[in-house]
Formats: structure tokens, C-alpha cells, sequence
């Protein structure tokens, strides 16, 4: 099981979304995706991935960690709390979300308050570094995923440190077009990439995106730090010269006003540049996906030439 964090300094990038577009993705191409909300301050992902009209009954990695954190010898099923969400019929995968719990309900932040209380992740006890890897084990022997897809907390936290630092693989670190995103980011990825991995663990890879890509700061410490942060982390391969090697997402409007994911369907929204954009991060970070992710993007754009919209 591979496990892929997403992780952004300041909210509003669109790291929720993109990480459930990648999930929907890695279903097309016959994989098993775990999606993990760990924005416990801010959950979103039952929105993405839908489960929102069933918030009030959910169960959800909140509630499971409260039940795992006196140390019981019989933990909850996983099928408890998680939501099996629906993929096209030809897709070849599945999808299984594990959100942050029952949010916005008012007992969702009573649980919340309780977590924090038990689980005290700071603590260097590692009551609750213990319980996350417990978390993720779990997941991989029981529910035996492709991928394990987290969505983090913004901003420096203990829970988003110990996601990054220790559980992922790969962080894609998401940041917008400001000095204040950039230096946070950096920051941040200069932190993951010196942190201490456990025994046998591969040297963190780390993917920065600039999102809602317009115009950056056109000037020298901004482009700085953009080439400090592609030092540290992967950027575009093979790109034109007169081409950025930094992965970038366009802003989407319609993406922006839409609560779920586009499901893989061949809808208008399917074809926009947004969508493009994701296909070309795809490419990198899932090598296996290249194929099919190129494949994708050329439909794409014979759609665009031919002046065709499927909806």
C-alpha cells in the first residue's frame, strides 16, 4: 500500500479536491483507494466524495480513534466507519472513505474536544503516534488498498506532522502565488525532508503544485524560493524551455462552486483546464498511470479541436 498525503500551508487551494479527483482516477485504472480525512478542524472530504447527505450517522477516524485510544484488545470493525463510494461501472476499482466524522453535527466537535484530550499526539509518550500507525496498518491488512489517500491539516500541527512525516510516502504540498504561501511551504518541505523516518522507510518524496495558477510574483526572492522548493521536491519532466517546471493548476470556477468530485464521467467539466492540469500531475505521481492518464489528455484535447462538449 502506498500512502500519498496532501498537504497545503494555508487553506483554500484546492487540496481536498484534488486529492479526491486522484482518488477517482486511480479507481479507473483498476486500483483500490482508501480516502482519509485528517482536517479534523475543517473535514470536507465526505462533501468531495459524497456521504454528506449521511453525516449524522457516520461513524469516522474521530470516532475510531476514541475507541482505540484506552488501548482496547478489540478495535471496531473499519467497515463501521467508512463509506463505500460509488465508481462508475467500468471502472475496475473501488473506493472507501474513512472522513473525519459525523461534521458539522455539534456531537462531531464534542468527539473532536474528546480526542484531543485522550490522544495527545505532542505527548512524547506516542500514545498517539502509536494509534495513526495503528490506523494505517489496519487499513492495509484489513481493507488491503492500492493507495491510501490522506488529506491533512493546514498550517504546522502535530496530527498533519505526524501524517506527513512518518505515514506518507509522497506529500504533495499545494501553495498559491504569495510570498506568504511560498515561504510557509518552504518551510514546511525543508522541515519533511529532514525529519527522521522510521527504520526501513524510503527517504520521503515530496511534489509541489502551485495552485490557482494565474500570475506569481513576477520578482527575484519569489523565484527563488521556487527553485529552493524544486531543489527539495519533483517538478515536471520533460517540459518545453520556454515552459515552467513547476506543476501548476489553473482556477476553475465551476470546480470551485461544486461540492462533489467530477466521477470520472465524460461531462463538459471533464474537459476543462483544471482537468487537464490533474492529468499531467497524474502522469508523475502515479507512474504506473502515464498510459492511461496521456490517453485521458488526448481525448481532451481531440474533444476541444473538434468543437465537441459531451455532457
Amino acid at each position: 500500500m502506498e500512502t500519498i498525503a496532501f498537504y497545503s500551508y494555508k487553506g483554500g487551494v484546492g487540496r481536498s479536491l484534488l486529492l479526491a479527483h486522484a482518488a477517482k482516477f486511480l479507481t479507473t485504472l483498476g486500483k483500490g483507494v482508501v480516502a482519509l480525512d485528517f482536517d479534523f478542524e475543517a473535514p470536507s472530504l465526505h462533501y468531495k466524495l459524497g456521504g454528506a447527505e449521511r453525516s449524522g450517522s457516520l461513524g469516522g477516524a474521530v470516532p475510531y480513534l476514541i475507541a482505540t485510544a484506552d488501548g482496547t484488545t478489540a478495535p471496531p470493525p473499519l467497515e463501521a466507519h467508512t463509506i463505500s463510494v460509488p465508481v462508475p461501472a467500468d471502472a475496475g476499482g473501488w473506493l472507501r472513505l474513512m472522513p473525519a466524522g459525523p461534521a458539522p453535527h455539534q456531537k462531531y466537535w464534542t468527539a473532536l474536544k474528546e480526542l484531543n484530550e485522550k490522544l495527545r499526539l505532542a505527548d512524547p509518550s506516542g500514545q498517539g503516534f502509536m494509534a495513526l500507525l495503528d490506523l494505517q496498518a489496519r487499513i492495509a491488512d484489513e481493507l488491503k488498498p492500492d493507495y491510501l489517500l490522506i488529506d491533512t491539516r493546514t498550517g504546522v500541527t502535530d496530527l498533519g506532522g505526524l501524517a506527513t512525516t512518518i505515514l506518507a510516502d509522497t506529500v504533495v504540498c499545494m501553495f498559491v502565488g504569495n510570498q506568504e504561501s511560498l515561504d510557509g511551504t518552504l518551510t514546511v518541505v525543508e522541515a519533511l525532508k529532514a525529519a527522521p523516518r522510521l527504520k526501513d522507510q524510503k527517504p520521503i518524496r515530496v511534489v509541489s503544485v502551485l495552485a490557482r495558477a494565474e500570475k506569481p510574483p513576477d520578482d527575484e526572492r519569489f523565484a527563488s524560493g521556487v527553485n529552493r522548493l524544486l531543489e527539495l521536491s519533483e517538478g515536471r519532466r520533460g517540459q518545453d524551455k520556454n515552459e515552467s517546471p513547476l506543476f501548476a493548476l489553473p482556477h476553475d470556477d465551476e470546480f470551485d462552486a461544486a461540492e462533489k468530485v467530477v466521477g470520472g464521467e465524460r461531462k463538459t467539466s471533464g474537459f476543462s483546464r483544471l482537468c487537464e492540469a490533474y492529468l499531467e500531475l497524474f502522469q508523475s505521481l502515479f507512474p504506473a498511470s502515464r498510459e492511461s492518464a496521456q490517453k485521458m489528455l488526448d481525448r481532451s484535447h481531440s474533444t476541444k479541436r473538434n468543437g465537441r462538449r459531451t455532457t
